[in-house]
């Protein structure tokens, strides 16, 4: 559930209401114990409900452009999941394998998926320097869904791209 500035406010309002009136309680009874007096002596007898003042409600944070309130500034960005524009393309094994539909060794780079002969997801992750990135992403196939980390060096020429875990090395078809 996503609580807006308002909301938060409102229900901050209504629990401090709450405990003032679970705090009277505590007092009364603590009173009552030492006091020789009925314990509901003090209180007015009433023949209904009782009507309270209403909450005093600061109000939240100005909305942002998305209509909700700005996130806060103590939470720590998400990490950058898009890939670099040098790495993104489509690999095969050989210049063949390119023109063959569905070849076993096709990977294909996206800005934020990556996409293998039997599986595909998105990218959740990315750490780059200037010929190597490391890939996390959610990787779903084969009626199966995991978490997987590929670390990939881009040849000089940006023409091959070297699975560094594997050790495969596969050819820009585009």
């Amino acid at each position: 559930m996503r609580v807006t500035g308002m909301h938060f406010a409102t229900t901050l309002a209504l629990s401090a209401a709450l405990a003032l009136a679970v705090g009277c309680d505590a007092d009364r009874d603590a009173g009552a114990a030492d006091s020789d007096a009925e314990p509901d002596a003090a209180l007015p007898a009433t023949d209904g409900p009782v009507d309270l003042p209403p909450p005093v409600v600061e109000p939240g944070p100005t909305p942002g452009p998305g209509g909700d309130a700005d996130p806060p500034t103590d939470v720590d960005p998400a990490p950058d999941a898009s890939a670099p524009t040098r790495f993104q393309g489509t690999y095969a094994a050989d210049p063949a394998a390119c023109d063959t539909t569905g070849h076993v060794s096709h990977l294909i780079i996206g800005s934020d998926t990556i996409t293998f002969h039997e599986s595909s997801g998105p990218i959740t992750e990315v750490a780059s320097g200037p010929s190597d990135v490391t890939i996390t992403a959610e990787l779903t196939g084969e009626g199966e869904t995991r978490q997987a980390t590929y670390r990939f060096r881009l040849s000089d020429d940006g023409r091959t791209l070297t699975d560094l875990g594997g050790g495969m090395e596969r050819v820009r078809c585009d």
